[in-house]
């Protein structure tokens, strides 16, 4: 068998030249790639085994990460192999280990290589206030926080706090000051990360995705005082829609406070939301689809009243002002030629 550094070195370098995302490896199955959105086979590779992947695990896993491996049956981390960056999920199926690797590009994306509308720049003019980047996961939505980010750190002097699990991005401070701390690594709670920023002087948090729902409902209302202060909240959500957003943000603040308190306070608080999807282009690769919801009058009045399904109508009637559903971009993407009818669907 074929070192197991070498050949993990070998399959994510080979992945990764040919624009794949995502490599997974299962016992009893040929490491798989994500391409373009296809599901493929990377060619010419022997099945998996599971000393195979025991052993490719063992390569990159310190001590303490095995330990908490065989603790909790799964974890995500993020390391540097063969000079490029993954997230990794390392977890159990059947009894036997199983791997994910994600791609992180060592670039930034900007705005125009992310074909992000021009009313996004509009969100970072605002001083305080939450702004909600969404989709399922793979959808790019941490990619888009980047990006947005990157453009801050760029354009404005501010001082920028991340709260993540684990980082993925790196960040290089440039007219901005950015500060990246991991829960668990440097700071022990999202809860604790968020009490620093109430108590210093920041100008724009930046929380990933919170996977655990107890966690995200008792994160809430600190994420509300802050966006209520002098700072812009850049919250990731996995959520498929505008609506979905703010319902679950609702669930979770109205634990800790009186429903229609809450209706109140995220209708004075919210910017706006990103919800996105990726699709398949035509031709290869994938391109950005996106509903776009800013919190104009009719949008604080109808949230104020928990009227949020009829926010939908409000995207539909303003599109002047750079709202846009999700189905109307993707008829736009169709119409366009970038992708086809089926794919979009």
């Amino acid at each position: 068998m074929e070192v197991p550094s070498i050949f993990l070195n070998r399959i994510l370098s080979e992945m990764v030249q040919k624009n794949g995302s995502d490599l997974h490896l299962a016992v009893g199955s040929a490491p798989m790639i994500r391409m373009s959105g296809q599901f493929i086979p990377l060619a010419g590779q022997e099945m998996v085994t599971s000393e195979m992947i025991n052993k490719i695990t063992e390569t990159f896993l310190s001590p303490d990460e095995i330990v908490k491996l065989h603790e909790i049956k799964n974890i995500i981390l993020v390391k540097n192999i063969s000079n490029f960056r993954f997230r990794i999920n390392i977890f159990y199926q059947k009894g036997l280990l199983a791997l994910s690797f994600h791609y992180i590009p060592a670039v930034i994306k900007g705005f125009n290589d992310l074909g992000l509308p021009e009313v996004c720049r509009n969100f970072l003019e605002a001083r305080s206030g939450l702004l909600i980047i969404a989709g399922a996961y793979n959808s790019g939505k941490t990619t888009t926080a980047a990006a947005l980010i990157e453009e801050l750190n760029k354009t404005k002097a501010l001082n920028i706090i991340t709260i993540e699990d684990p980082i993925e991005y790196l960040f290089i401070s440039k007219t901005s000051l950015i500060m990246q701390r991991q829960i668990g690594v440097d700071v022990n709670s999202v809860a604790d990360a968020l009490d620093y920023c109430l108590s210093e002087d920041v100008d724009v948090v930046y929380l990933n995705e919170i996977k655990d729902d107890r966690v995200f409902n008792s994160a809430m209302p600190k994420i509300f005082e802050l966006a209520s202060g002098n700072c812009l909240v850049i919250l990731e959500i996995n959520a498929d829609s505008s609506n979905r957003v703010l319902e679950k943000i609702l669930a979770g603040i109205s634990i800790n406070s009186p429903a229609e308190a809450a209706r109140y306070n995220l209708a004075d608080i919210l910017i706006g939301a990103l919800v996105q999807k990726l699709v398949k282009r035509r031709g290869g690769g994938l391109v950005l689809a996106n509903e776009i919801l800013l919190n104009n009058a009719a949008a604080k009045s109808l949230i104020r009243e928990g009227k949020i399904y009829q926010l939908e109508s409000v995207i539909q009637t303003s599109k002047k002002e750079g709202m846009i559903s999700m189905d109307k971009s993707l008829n736009n993407l169709i119409e366009s030629g970038e992708v086809r009818r089926e794919d979009a669907l």
